[in-house]
């Protein structure tokens, strides 16, 4: 089951349990599936790519948006660099881990 499938399937359950004066569905069973869609959506945020600075790797960016041009410019706040790449998460950990030497969560 997918995450978005998942929210369906809770959202249709907890919907007859409020029309009814006893739970049609087992609660228990809802509890599992709200767990599971936190287990799958933490997993399907690994699959996002991540933008880093391909300076110091950091990845804390920030967006600037000009009204008038309704032009954006995104930049590094660690180092104010704009030379910016995107890759997956556990690529982006492997080259902070050659770089010093540890990786970023372990901080």
């Amino acid at each position: 089951m997918t995450h978005e499938s998942i929210l369906r399937e809770i959202e249709r359950r907890e919907y007859y349990n409020n029309f009814a004066p006893f739970p049609v569905y087992d609660t228990e069973i809802i509890n599992d599936l709200k767990k599971l869609s936190m287990i799958t959506s933490k997993e399907n945020s690994n699959n996002e790519p991540v933008t880093y600075c391909k300076t110091c790797l950091s990845i804390h960016i920030k967006t600037v948006e000009f009204e008038d041009t309704e032009q954006e410019v995104d930049y590094c706040i660690s180092c104010s660099n704009t030379d910016l790449g995107k890759t997956h998460i556990s690529e982006w950990e492997d080259m902070y881990k050659e770089r010093y030497g540890e990786k970023f969560l372990d901080k």
